[in-house]
C-alpha cells in the first residue's frame, strides 16, 4: 500500500488542439548573447530527504551504508565534475534532539517517539548521523544542507551545540543549516507557535539563535544559516516578499549564507487534494510563473525543497515519464531565473515522487531499489549544464507554444549545449513529433557559424504515463520496479545530427520526450567524466566501528550518558528541555566534550573506518 510501490498509471492526456507548429527554429548566438543567468554549477539539482527516512536511504549507521545510494550519486558526481548538494531535514528537524550514544544494539541512527494528536513523531538523532555523512562524503563528495530544531519554546543553546557539533564532523563539506523550516505554517499542528504567528515574533526567535551563534568562539564561520524557507504563502502576510521587506535580509546578514525558498506546484495534504487528473494537463506544459524573491541580494538563492506535490505527490502523475520531462523543464527554468540550486525532496516509501527508493524492509535481502523517473531528469539536467560551472541558461521561448520548450545553455559567452523538450504524447505515431532546427549566428546581421554537426543525447519513454521503461542516452536504471543497484546499464547512444548553414541542425524530439544537443565536442566532453564513474557492487558498505569516547557520552544533547542525573530536565532541544549538556558539561570542567575524532580527512573515513565488502 506504500506509495512508492504503488503502480497506478494514468492515461495520456489528448493532444493540444490547435496543435503547436512541427517545424521551427531555435536560433542561438555565437556571442553577446543577453538576457542569461548567472553561471550555474553543473550539481544544480540536488536532494532534500526528510530526516525521518535519513536510514532507509542512507544505511544502518556510519559504518553500514547502502551502496545504491552511493552509485546514484557517483552517476552524477561524473557528470557534474562534483557530488551532489543534499539536505537532511524537514518538519522532522524542528523537535530532533541529538544523543551521543546509540539508541539500542543495533546502532541504529534515528529513534522516533510518538506524540499523540501530532502529525509528525519526534526524531532524535545518535551522532553517528553526521559521522555517516561524512564517510559518504569521502566515498562521492556530496555536499550537506543539515537542519536545526526550531521548535517551541526555542531552546538557544540546544541548537548553538548542534551546529558546533554538525560543523565540527563535517567541516567545509557542510554548506549550512537552516534554522525553521517552513516558518510560514509554524502556526498549524505539531510546531505549536500561537495562530497566526507573525513575522516579528518569527524574525525575534531567529535574532536570539543568530546572536547566540555568532557569539559562539567554538563555529569557524559565521555566515552558516540559510532561511527563512517559506512554502507555502498560506497567510497574506507571509509571502516571501514580506518576510524581506521585514528586513530579513539585512537584519541577518552577518549570518545568512543563502537565501532559500520552498515551492511545489500543488498539492496532495488531506484537505487539499484535488483529483489527480485534473491537474494532470498542468505538469505537461511549461508554466513561467516562478518565484524569483531577492535575485538582486548578493547571496545564493536556493529552491530548497520541491518536487511535483506536497504530501508525498500524485501516484500515477509524480513517478511518471512526464514529471520526468516537468522535473528537467521546471529546474532549468528555476537556473534561468538565477536561483542557485533546486532540491528535491524524498518523502519515504510513502511519496510517490522519490527519484528512487529501497525495498521494504522484509524485502531487503532479495529486491533491489526502484527508480523513480525524476533521477533520469537529473541525469539529463546535470550534463545539459555540465561541469565547467561557467554555464549559463536562458529560456529560448520556442515555437509560441508551452508544450515545446527548449533552453540554451552558453559557457564563456558560447553557445554549448541546447535542450529541447516534447510535452505532447501522440501514443507513438509520431504525429507530434516536432523538429527544432539549431542555428548560431546567421541573423540579425551576424555571421552563421552553425557547425557541420552536432551530437544528441535523448531523455525517452514510450508514454508521458510510463514509469519504467525510461532511458538516458539509451541506458537505463534496470527498467523496472526492485532491479537497480544504483548503476547504469546498456551502452550510451549519442546520435550524430548534420547540418546545414542555411537549415541548421535538425532536431527530431519525439512525442513524449527531451534532446540536448552538444554543439561541440567539447561542449559534450564537459558534460561526463565517465573516468570518475565509481560504483560498487556489494549490497552494503561496512567496517569497524570506532567506540566514542566515554567523556564524550557526558556530553549528550538528550536523554542518556553517564552525567543525566546531574542534569534532570533532560538536556535537549525539543519543546520542555530547557538546559544543554554540551553547554552544562562544560560548567563541570569536561572542557570541549562534543569533538568526537579526528577532524583529518583520511583515505575514506572521518572518526569511522570504511572498508568494503
Amino acid at each position: 500500500n506504500y506509495l512508492a510501490y504503488n503502480l497506478t498509471t494514468l492515461t495520456p492526456p489528448a493532444l493540444p488542439s490547435p496543435m503547436p507548429s512541427l517545424s521551427f527554429t531555435a536560433q542561438l548566438y555565437a556571442s553577446g548573447a543577453t538576457g542569461l543567468s548567472i553561471p550555474q554549477k553543473g550539481n544544480f539539482m540536488g536532494w532534500s530527504i526528510e530526516l525521518s527516512v535519513a536510514n532507509q536511504l542512507l544505511g544502518r549507521n556510519s559504518s553500514l551504508l547502502h551502496v545504491p545510494f552511493l552509485n546514484y550519486i557517483n552517476n552524477l558526481k561524473a557528470r557534474a565534475g562534483a557530488g551532489p548538494t543534499i539536505r537532511v531535514g524537514g518538519n522532522t528537524q524542528e523537535l530532533t534532539e541529538l544523543f551521543f550514544e546509540p539508541f539500542d544494539t543495533h546502532y541504529e541512527i534515528i529513534n522516533k517517539t510518538t506524540i499523540v494528536d501530532t502529525v509528525s513523531p519526534v526524531f532524535n538523532i545518535w551522532v553517528d548521523l553526521v559521522y555517516m555523512l561524512s564517510n559518504i562524503t569521502a566515498l562521492t563528495s556530496a555536499n550537506w544542507y543539515l537542519g536545526l530544531p526550531f521548535g517551541y519554546p526555542v531552546n538557544v543553546t540546544g541548537i548553538v551545540a548542534m551546529a558546533e557539533t554538525f560543523e565540527q564532523i563535517l567541516g567545509d563539506n557542510l554548506l549550512a543549516l537552516q534554522l525553521g523550516n517552513e516558518p510560514d505554517l509554524f502556526g498549524v499542528g505539531f510546531r505549536e507557535r500561537p495562530d497566526s504567528y507573525p513575522i516579528n515574533e518569527y524574525m525575534a526567535e531567529f535574532s536570539n539563535v543568530t546572536t547566540a551563534l555568532l557569539a559562539d568562539s567554538n563555529l569557524s564561520r559565521e555566515k552558516i544559516l540559510l532561511g527563512p524557507s517559506t512554502c507555502c504563502e498560506s497567510a497574506e502576510n507571509w509571502r516571501i516578499t514580506d518576510v524581506l521587506d521585514a528586513g530579513y535580509m539585512t537584519t541577518y546578514s552577518q549570518s545568512l549564507s543563502h537565501l532559500a525558498v520552498q515551492r511545489y506546484p500543488s498539492s496532495n495534504c488531506v484537505g487539499s487534494a484535488p483529483q489527480v487528473t485534473s491537474v494532470w494537463p498542468n505538469y505537461l506544459r511549461h508554466d513561467l510563473n516562478v518565484v524569483n524573491a531577492a535575485v538582486a541580494a548578493n547571496i545564493p538563492l536556493l529552491m530548497f525543497e520541491t518536487n511535483t506535490a506536497s504530501c508525498a505527490g500524485f501516484p500515477g502523475l509524480s513517478d511518471s515519464f512526464g514529471a520526468a520531462l516537468w522535473a528537467v523543464d521546471w529546474t532549468m527554468q528555476l537556473a534561468y531565473q538565477n536561483f542557485s540550486g533546486a532540491l528535491y525532496h524524498f518523502g519515504g516509501q510513502n511519496a510517490a515522487y522519490n527519484a528512487f527508493t529501497p525495498p521494504p524492509s522484509n524485502y531487503s535481502s532479495s529486491y533491489q531499489w526502484t527508480t523513480g523517473p525524476i533521477y533520469y531528469s537529473m541525469l539529463m539536467v546535470t550534463e545539459a549544464l555540465g561541469a565547467t560551472n561557467t554555464s549559463q541558461v536562458i529560456d529560448l521561448n520556442l515555437n509560441n507554444s508551452p508544450y515545446t520548450p527548449g533552453y540554451a545553455i552558453y559557457e564563456n559567452g558560447a553557445p554549448a549545449r541546447v535542450l529541447l523538450i516534447n510535452y505532447m504524447d501522440d501514443l507513438k505515431t509520431g504525429s507530434a513529433t516536432y523538429t527544432a532546427n539549431v542555428h548560431i549566428g546567421g541573423a540579425d546581421g551576424f555571421a552563421d557559424t552553425t557547425p557541420s554537426s552536432v551530437q544528441v543525447r535523448y531523455l525517452a519513454a514510450p508514454s508521458v504515463s510510463e514509469k519504467f521503461n525510461i532511458t538516458w542516452g539509451g541506458q537505463s536504471m534496470g527498467g523496472g520496479q526492485f532491479v537497480s543497484d544504483g548503476r547504469l546499464s546498456g551502452t550510451v547512444v549519442t546520435e550524430t545530427v548534420q547540418c546545414n548553414a542555411n537549415t541548421g541542425c535538425p532536431i527530431i524530439v519525439p512525442a513524449p520526450g527531451a534532446a540536448l544537443v552538444f554543439m561541440s565536442t567539447q561542449a559534450e566532453d564537459e558534460s561526463w567524466n565517465s573516468a570518475l564513474t565509481q560504483t560498487y557492487t556489494t549490497s552494503v558498505i561496512t567496517g569497524n566501528h570506532v567506540p566514542v569516547d566515554p567523556t564524550v557520552l557526558a556530553t549528550s544533547n538528550g536523554r542518556g550518558g553517564p552525567n543525566e542525573a546531574q542534569f534532570p530536565l533532560g538536556l535537549g532541544t525539543s519543546k520542555g528541555n530547557q538546559d544543554n549538556a554540551a553547554a552544562a558539561a562544560r560548567g563541570f570542567g569536561l572542557g570541549a566534550a562534543v569533538m568526537l575524532g579526528a577532524m583529518a580527512f583520511g583515505a575514506a573515513m572521518v572518526g569511522r573506518a570504511l572498508t568494503a565488502v
